[in-house]
């Protein structure tokens, strides 16, 4: 049983289906935050982009909407396929003009690499997606926790048009 944890404001209101959630914004409003943990089982690739796209609705940016699902795809999948965590937190922040995706296992030892995937391979270019779509990326580790994350700027409307 899933049990959903709330701070401050409410979550959008098909948020908490299957989702261990919190939701924060400042005093302010000058940004918006929500989280969510995700267990490591292949169902949370799917999961995590269903809860980007309900949080993204909620804060009217459909525009990025498909490549934030992207992004929380290859990076879920990353932590639920390499790592040895019991759990995914999924970090969405939009402050400033920019969208900042977090995703943070426990696993410090299996650290992430951008590969060149040949055209025969069947996985390996998780960090080239991340890589290609996102305006900058890295990995921030603590002594029990990893973190990969990826932003996104003001003008991302206009680079994913034809």
């Amino acid at each position: 049983m899933v049990v959903p944890v709330i701070t401050r404001m409410p979550p959008p209101r098909n948020c908490v289906r299957n989702f261990f959630i919190m939701n924060t914004s400042s005093a302010n409003d000058d940004y918006l935050c929500c989280f969510v943990t995700l267990p490591t089982v292949r169902q949370a690739v799917a999961d995590g982009r269903a809860w980007s796209r309900e949080i993204l609705k909620e804060w009217q940016l459909d525009d990025v909407t498909e490549v934030v699902q992207q992004l929380v795809s290859e990076l879920v999948t990353n932590s639920v396929e390499h790592a040895d965590t019991s759990d995914v937190r999924v970090l969405l922040v939009h402050a400033n003009g920019t969208l900042r995706l977090d995703v943070t296992d426990d696993d410090v030892v299996s650290l992430p690499v951008l590969a060149l995937a040949d055209v025969d391979d069947v996985s390996g270019r998780g960090l080239a997606i991340v890589d290609a779509l996102s305006d900058r990326w890295g990995v921030r580790i603590t002594a029990c926790a990893k973190t990969v994350w990826c932003e996104l700027t003001e003008n991302w409307p206009a680079r994913w048009r034809g």
